[in-house]
This record gives C-alpha cells, sequence and structure tokens, in this order.
C-alpha cells in the first residue's frame, strides 16, 4: 500500500444492499482482518480488472504458441463461393 494512499482516494461509491448482502460482507472482511469499505473496494477493483482483462489480454503456452503461429503462417485458404458473393453488389450499393 502507498503511503499516500488515503490522498489518492478522491472519489466516492455508495451502494444499496439488503441485510444479508451486508452481513456476509461484512462477515468476510473480518475473517479477512480488513474493513468493509477496504474489503468491498479491493474486490470490486479485482472483478473489474478481470473483466478488462478477459476482454483485452490471453495468454498461451508455448505449445498453443506454437499452434496459433503455424495456423497465421498457413497461406489464405480461398473460398470460391465467398469470393463470388464478394464480388457482387449489394442491393444497398446499387442505389
Amino acid at each position: 500500500m502507498a503511503v499516500n494512499d488515503r490522498q489518492l482516494k478522491t472519489g466516492k461509491f455508495d451502494i444499496r444492499l439488503s441485510e444479508h448482502e451486508l452481513g456476509l460482507i461484512s462477515e468476510a472482511a473480518k475473517i479477512s482482518h480488513t474493513t468493509v469499505s477496504a474489503f468491498v473496494r479491493q474486490r470490486a477493483v479485482e472483478a473489474a480488472e478481470n473483466i478488462i482483462l478477459d476482454q483485452t489480454r490471453f495468454v498461451l503456452t508455448t505449445e498453443q504458441w506454437k499452434v496459433l503461429d503455424a495456423a497465421f503462417s498457413e497461406p489464405p485458404c480461398i473460398l470460391p463461393q465467398l469470393q463470388s458473393k464478394l464480388a457482387k453488389s449489394d442491393p444497398w450499393d446499387d442505389k
């Protein structure tokens, strides 16, 4: 944790919880030896980071990379039906 961590926290986030949800979160924070606020903040940031990483980054093993690299290195496959379709103009292009 940074020395100036308190100064870095300038935003506020307010949510409504049922008594059951608040109880669960409070118990989890207590078990984690932290405050409810710190617990919720940490878990929310972790969840947000994971969602963003799932959409922007993926990790491959060396073997998986070799398979993917080999597939990308192959010459393109010509699909005659697709080539024919793309050669024709679409009805909305005629206007």
